[in-house]
């Protein structure tokens, strides 16, 4: 429910249709007011009042006084009207179905306040309104004129005649609004349906997806709106082309000296020199690889190659290959009890787990306990959890760990770390996947690193 009301308010159409509903309600509302003042101003009591006294008197000086049974007749016929006639030696109906007058609730018209002073100055009409009584009853309007002993009453349509119906006018007009309403969202909804597709499109743009395309499907301002995402689109598309371009050819130009300097160093006799000058190009050519692969993380639109795997799988894979004899002695492997089964781009999950243990085994010294790897899961996602026994890191350089080339110690050698790279990486990989790299330490007792994956695109 409260979701759901959460969408209407957010809904545009809605809130459109909110500001006509007010609108309409003011307009009514003053609309009403004026009528109501108008209604009550004396100006319109002296018109009506004049009007029915002037009636009032043509009809007593047709039928007479005493009234005339024959103009009464006359006048039967050619008006849709019937007439009773009651007084000293007459009672006369043209209508034998006529009801008994004293079940008419008989009264002054609520129109006209005739004891209001601001009538004094119409003094004549005033007393001739006070023999005129109205009532409504039985579907019919009933009119009795008093003129000294006599009464004539008037009742319109007919008797014989059946009255029109008489219908609600409240629930008329809450059907009609109700239908204009309903008419005034439905226009909205198809003027603004348009924003709906953009969203969408917007998303799936967002989403990496370059290639496609919003339809325009209005020639107006959300038309203009549409061709304007496509592109925008278009240009990012040309931007990211020609960034991957840049990064093909830095890579390219990058590398092919290094490979060169590897090819010279093996025409070099001194080993010592060889051996450091082949380090510190595998250090360039690391901090390369590095670089590239952040850059091409360091996007919504990051592309990843998800093909089925399980998580501990890989783990195991990695600590038996790259980390050999140094990791069955000093990293302690716990088998989940959980399937690590997933879509996960096995190559970057490599890279991955490899900077997260290489971190966790550089900063464990000597004779401390292994490095712990672990398993888990956190709701719809996995989890996996490297943890050391090293010296920790404080929470001023905890907070900044994930930045690229920070480093909680700055002097950068390959004896005491890398350039910085490792944990900014891995949290890009992490993001990739759809997951958070939560890191947690504590000076003097080691450092914790999570790093939860979505197992599914």
């Amino acid at each position: 429910m409260i979701e759901t009301l959460r969408r209407v308010t957010h809904s545009l159409s809605a809130q459109l249709i909110v500001v006509f509903l007010l609108a309409s309600m003011a307009y009514t509302y003053a609309a009403g007011f004026t009528l109501q003042l108008f209604q009550d101003s004396d100006y319109l009591r002296r018109i009506v009042g004049a009007h029915i006294s002037l009636h009032a008197d043509y009809v007593l000086k047709d039928i007479g006084i005493p009234p005339s049974i024959a103009r009464a007749e006359d006048i039967t016929q050619r008006i849709p009207v019937d007439i009773r006639l009651i007084g000293p030696g007459i009672d006369w109906t043209s209508d034998e179905r006529f009801p008994p007058l004293d079940e008419i609730p008989f009264g002054p018209l609520s129109l006209l306040d005739l004891s209001d002073a601001n009538l004094s100055d119409m003094e004549d009409w005033v007393k001739q309104l006070e023999k005129v009584e109205f009532a409504r009853y039985q579907k019919h309007a009933y009119v009795k004129l008093i003129q000294g002993d006599y009464e004539i009453v008037f009742v319109s349509p007919k008797i014989a005649n059946e009255p029109l119906p008489i219908y609600n006018s409240t629930l008329i007009f809450s059907v009609v609004g109700l239908l204009v309403l309903l008419g005034c969202f439905l226009a909205v909804n198809f003027l603004i349906n348009p924003i709906q597709a953009m969203q969408q499109g917007a998303a799936r743009i967002g989403g990496g997806d370059l290639d496609f395309r919003i339809q325009k499907r209005r020639r107006n301002d959300l038309g203009d709106l549409a061709d304007g995402i496509n592109a925008m689109a278009s240009d990012l598309q040309g931007m990211l082309e020609a960034k991957r371009q840049l990064m093909l050819a830095i890579s390219h130009e990058l590398r092919s000296p290094l490979t060169r300097t590897k090819v010279a160093l093996e025409f070099l006799d001194d080993a010592n020199v060889k051996q450091s000058i082949l380090e510190d190009v595998g250090e360039m050519e690391s901090l390369i690889s590095d670089i590239l692969e952040s850059e091409a993380l360091n996007t919504r639109h990051a592309s990843l190659r998800r093909e089925p795997a399980n998580l501990a799988d890989i783990a195991a894979q990695v600590i038996d290959v790259d980390f050999g004899q140094r990791g069955s002695e000093r990293i302690q492997f716990d088998s989940p009890s959980h399937s690590m089964d997933g879509d996960y781009d096995i190559t970057r999950i490599r890279l991955l787990l490899r900077n997260l243990i290489e971190n966790a085994l550089r900063h464990s010294p000597d004779g401390s306990r292994p490095v712990e790897v672990s398993f888990g899961l956190a709701g719809d996602k996995v989890f996996v959890k490297v943890v050391d026994h090293g010296e920790g890191i404080s929470a001023e350089d905890l907070e900044r760990i994930t930045e690229p080339f920070y480093r909680a110690d700055p002097a950068r050698s390959r004896h005491t770390g890398g350039f910085g790279l490792g944990l900014y990486l891995c949290r890009r990989i992490v993001e990739a996947h759809g997951g958070e790299l939560v890191m947690s330490s504590k000076p003097g007792t080691g450092t914790s690193a999570i790093a939860i994956l979505s197992p599914r695109a």
